[in-house]
């Protein structure tokens, strides 16, 4: 994977299996208020009108995601590496049942599973980071879509997200400023999440966002938009905490068009 750091495909898988009940439990508790009132209902809404569509959901996790859609009138199948987070996805589709169905597989692989142009949108959830090879991720997209069809992912945004991350903070504890460092190092973070029903650690690849867009663009996409969501004022209401997110980018939305034409000639890799 030029340009990126090795991230390995069973420590990822070992770290969200492990992860899994606190981080399913924290969603259908309403714990994950990031997710459930700001950057998820952003992506569904970029998504747009979905009814009647077939979707594929790579890294879909305990099926947020693929659940949202899925209640709007989409078709669709969800992807993770995790046996333990496709278990809470398949619970929840048991119990409340929208006709998604769930696969155990490495989301760079989807083209196992799926004939080509199977799909008319692709989505991510927050995931692509997370993955061993996001650059495969890309081509299997591209390769799972139709003619014309639509990738929307989201991603944390490598601006913010860096190695080097820290909020200044006022005398009475309010963040003052972000301070990031060492945005042009490619590297595996280790993520420490704290608070939830237990501890757990996840890694992550960081990488410029000239890498991110090479990526997509030499899987064969051409770049219908990038998207630096904010939480709304609604949720800002509710839930006073985002207040930080509504200062600076923390994500970052890739809308990509699969033409049904593209040239093999592809802009190389990211420069150094």
């Amino acid at each position: 994977m030029a340009g990126a750091p090795a991230l390995s495909l069973d420590a990822s898988r070992a770290a969200w299996d492990h992860a899994a009940d606190a981080y399913a439990g924290g969603q259908a508790s309403g714990r994950d208020v990031y997710r459930l009132a700001f950057f998820g209902p952003a992506q569904v809404a970029l998504c747009g009108d979905v009814r009647g569509q077939r979707i594929l959901d790579l890294g879909c996790g305990s099926g947020y995601l693929a659940r949202a859609l899925a209640a709007r009138g989409a078709r669709v199948d969800g992807v993770d590496l995790s046996p333990n987070m496709v278990a809470h996805a398949r619970r929840a589709e048991a119990e409340r049942p929208l006709g998604v169905t769930y696969h155990v597989a490495d989301a760079a692989a989807a083209g196992d599973l799926f004939a080509p142009g199977s799909f008319d949108l692709v989505v991510s959830c927050l995931a692509l980071q997370d993955m061993s090879d996001p650059a495969a991720t890309f081509r299997a997209a591209r390769a799972l879509l139709r003619p014309g069809g639509r990738f929307v992912a989201s991603i944390t945004h490598p601006a913010t997200n860096t190695p080097s991350r820290e909020w200044l903070r006022e005398p009475g504890g309010g963040k003052r400023a972000l301070c990031v460092d060492r945005d042009f190092e490619p590297t595996v973070i280790q993520y420490p999440w704290r608070g939830w029903a237990y501890d757990f650690t996840t890694p992550g690849l960081h990488v410029p966002l000239q890498q991110w867009v090479a990526w997509a663009l030499e899987a064969g996409f051409s770049l219908r938009g990038l998207h630096e969501p904010r939480p709304t004022a609604d949720a800002l209401a509710a839930h006073p905490k985002l207040e930080d997110a509504a200062r600076v980018p923390y994500y970052l939305f890739f809308d990509l068009h699969a033409p049904a034409e593209w040239s093999t000639d592809a802009p190389a890799g990211a420069a150094g």
